[in-house]
């Protein structure tokens, strides 16, 4: 016989409001729920307006979204400064980008609250920069590089001068900024920053962690930019054949690498001699931005 389906927090079927599934680990009827329900459940314990209480892992999808949407309703007539309402505003947004694809929806978000932080915290408050650098990376995944860049930067030189060069959040700053100029086609300008940032990871980080791993890949994709297809390559295969030893061959990043040193290698076919003299960081001495 059929297990009748039902919401896990009140028990009730489909006829009482629709039952949506959580997205979560739970199967059957423990992974769906009323949004009204989980709304309640919420109110009663804050960690369950963002993970199911169950499995403990993070919803997805469609209640993701409405679950977002509905705690926004709760604080949204707050003054603009309310703790509480500056971090549901900036959930929402993450909860739009990731679970709805609804960027312009969570730049907006992202503008405002950066807005108010400037305005009450300080432009170098952690807080602050943290909005700077999310809002940075939201216009350039949205292809607004004029605008991401000087946020990118701002965002960096605060964190050297409040957190100092090898704070774990100065590094993804750094490397998120040397991706940018990547993406911009600036090689020489993100190569600098590529250099620092992996080898501060190596160090404090060693080589199998996953941020080292990208910033290997990073690099190894600014090389073949400039030219120097050789250390290039080199660092890609070792981002491949490293993410394939410590995360598997199925994870997503171990599959991005391999997808992107198939790519190289067949640009490159042919091209690394002269290309290389000419065009590497060494016939080319950079130095990091200031």
């Amino acid at each position: 016989m059929a297990e009748e389906l039902c919401c896990w927090v009140c028990c009730d079927g489909p006829d009482r409001a629709e039952l949506l599934p959580m997205g979560c680990a739970c199967r059957g009827s423990a992974g769906l729920a009323h949004v009204a329900c989980l709304v309640l459940a919420a109110e009663h314990n804050v960690n369950s307006w963002t993970s199911c209480p169950t499995c403990k892992q993070e919803y997805t999808g469609r209640v993701d979204v409405l679950l977002a949407e509905a705690r926004w309703e709760l604080v949204r007539h707050r003054p603009e400064e309310d703790a509480e309402r500056l971090f549901v505003a900036n959930n929402l947004a993450v909860t739009r980008k990731e679970s709805a694809g609804d960027n312009a929806g969570a730049l907006q978000l992202m503008e405002e609250v950066l807005s108010v932080r400037r305005r009450t915290l300080g432009d170098e408050h952690p807080h602050t920069l943290d909005s700077i650098a999310n809002l940075a990376l939201q216009h350039a995944e949205m292809g607004h590089y004029d605008a991401a860049l000087p946020l990118s930067e701002e965002a960096l030189g605060a964190m050297r001068r409040t957190l100092g060069d090898e704070h774990e959040h100065t590094l993804v700053s750094m490397a998120a900024l040397g991706a940018l100029h990547l993406h911009m086609g600036q090689f020489r300008a993100a190569w600098p920053l590529c250099v620092e940032s992996l080898d501060a990871r190596r160090r404090m980080l060693g080589n199998c962690h996953l941020e080292t791993i990208n910033s290997i890949h990073l690099l190894g994709r600014c090389f073949v930019g400039l030219g120097d297809w050789g250390a290039g390559l080199a660092l890609l295969e070792e981002a491949q054949s490293t993410a394939t030893r410590v995360l598997g061959e199925g994870h997503p990043s171990t599959q991005h690498f391999a997808s992107t040193l198939a790519k190289e290698k067949s640009r490159g076919d042919g091209a690394e001699g002269a290309a290389s003299a000419t065009n590497s960081p060494e016939s080319h001495p950079l130095q990091p931005s200031p």
